[in-house]
């Protein structure tokens, strides 16, 4: 018989431990991150659909006014709608721009809404009052929405009286 020469070894036995619990502290990390970034995700769409929705209210009359005016081809009512539309608008960015008029009133839209092509827009006041005025009102009104929706894109400016 041969001495021994240590302690007798036996086998070792690891215990059985679920892949899912308990996870690394990592894991957890990359779980509440996940989830925040769900929950920002879902609050900005639901911003960005309630924003859709008050623009679409916003612009209905608009919309209404262009289809009338296809069926009786009254400019000066077309235009008193988009007048209104645009200085109701106008009035959420900036108050003062109700009783602005000529270069004021250029300058407050050109600001409202920088990327848009405001030329058409300053039309729609002369259209109200001239009975010889010429308005090309389909144009008109695609750029009346257009401007809507980039001056409720931006940030009011702040108004310090």
């Amino acid at each position: 018989m041969m001495p021994t020469a240590g302690p007798e070894l036996r086998d070792i036995h690891v215990p059985h431990v679920s892949m899912w619990w308990p996870l690394a502290p990592g894991w957890w990390l990359l779980i509440a991150l996940l989830s925040a970034a769900v929950v920002v995700g879902v609050i900005l769409l639901r911003r960005r659909a309630a924003w859709k929705r008050r623009v679409d209210a916003t612009l209905v009359d608009l919309h209404d006014a262009t289809a009338r005016y296809a069926q009786d081809g009254d400019l000066a009512a077309f235009a008193s709608v988009a007048s209104q539309l645009l200085r109701r608008v106008a009035r959420t960015r900036d108050s003062r721009s109700v009783v602005l008029r000529d270069l004021a009133w250029r300058d407050a839209l050109a600001a409202m809404a920088p990327a848009q092509d405001i030329d058409r827009l300053l039309a729609i006041d002369d259209a109200i009052y001239r009975p010889d005025a010429t308005l090309d009102v389909i144009p008109t009104a695609r750029d009346v929405e257009a401007w809507v929706r980039a001056a409720l894109r931006r940030r009011p400016a702040h108004v310090t009286a």
